[in-house]
């Protein structure tokens, strides 16, 4: 049985870890170097204080540095869980002093620790080599777009027509698209996902790179909260709820390849008699594209489960916006 918890606040050289038993007491919280040999230390820390392979540690999400220390743990047998930074800024809000420090927010993982908060960590070296190339890609590509567009304006409106590094950037983009759908092409997962209308063999190693591992998800309401493309809803009083604008919280990168593959789709059936009954009830076209997305999404999530391709005859027709 889960007798402990443990939070861990991680910075990029430093990192900062509570204790708190069943009862609710913590112990003061420790400090160790974000390095190997702090993280040596971490674990002579843990072991010293019998930190059993049940009780949950968890770490609060913050890209690459807390990568190093969750995988160096969960090798060692020890259950680690990653929470979004999302739950620990909620709780430094409703502090009547607001204090947020290191050590502060490490008692606060420990609390949503026992509160059974967060996924299990499981993402593996090469997962996390697959996402930053993914995500690397989305940016080189931003960047180019930016760099073309302030290209076509010193054309435009200054004459100025000299080479620029935009083209040379796009080039490279394209590369590195190849690069990352050879790296996805060894198993099957890319055939699933690239038989669904829209989505291509580079959207679909996008889309993977995001969600894999899909055990960390015990919903797949929570795979499209992470992605960002669920409807805000806003109900008080006792009146009757309403949805509002997507949340456009978790995964910018997923859901710009969703709705990349959503506007692929709309013009081919099945996904073109949804975008006519869709507009036909008055919705906007980015609307609709949204709605396509998050089908989109289950679709893929329901195809990797299964390990097959898609087949329109069994499409879901099920609203996507009432659920009915």
């Amino acid at each position: 049985m889960q007798t402990q918890s443990i939070g861990v606040d991680v910075g990029k050289t430093e990192l900062v870890a509570s204790i708190r038993d069943s009862d609710g007491n913590s112990a003061m919280p420790a400090l160790f170097p974000n390095s190997s040999v702090g993280l040596k230390k971490f674990l002579v820390y843990l072991k010293t204080n019998n930190i059993s392979s049940d009780d949950p540690i968890l770490f609060e999400s913050t890209g690459p540095y807390h990568w190093r220390a969750c995988r160096t743990l969960a090798d060692e047998g020890y259950f680690i869980k990653v929470a979004n930074p999302l739950h620990t800024k909620q709780i430094a809000r409703l502090s009547i002093r607001k204090r947020k420090t290191d050590k502060v927010d490490s008692q606060n993982l420990a609390f949503l620790a026992s509160q059974n908060y967060g996924y299990r960590f499981v993402e593996t070296e090469a997962m996390a080599k697959r996402k930053a190339m993914v995500r690397h890609y989305w940016k080189l590509r931003q960047s180019a777009t930016d760099h073309l567009r302030h290209d076509r304006y010193m054309k435009e409106y200054r004459g100025i027509n000299d080479e620029s590094v935009s083209k040379f950037m796009i080039k490279r983009c394209e590369a590195l698209k190849k690069i990352i759908v050879k790296k996805w092409d060894k198993g099957n997962d890319i055939k699933y996902l690239d038989s669904i209308p829209g989505i291509t063999p580079f959207l679909a190693a996008t889309i993977l790179a995001e969600l894999l591992p899909l055990e960390r998800f015990k919903t797949i309401d929570q795979i499209v909260a992470f992605s960002g493309l669920d409807p805000s809803v806003k109900q008080t009083g006792g009146k009757a709820g309403h949805h509002g604008h997507i949340s456009k919280r978790g995964s910018p990168t997923l859901r710009e390849a969703l709705f990349l593959a959503a506007f692929g789709s709309f013009q081919r059936e099945p996904m073109k008699s949804i975008y006519v009954r869709y507009k036909a009830r008055g919705l906007h076209h980015n609307t609709i594209l949204c709605i396509l997305g998050r089908k989109i999404l289950r679709i893929a999530v329901s195809l990797l489960k299964k390990r097959r391709i898609f087949d329109a005859t069994k499409l879901s027709t099920v609203d996507d916006l009432t659920g009915t």
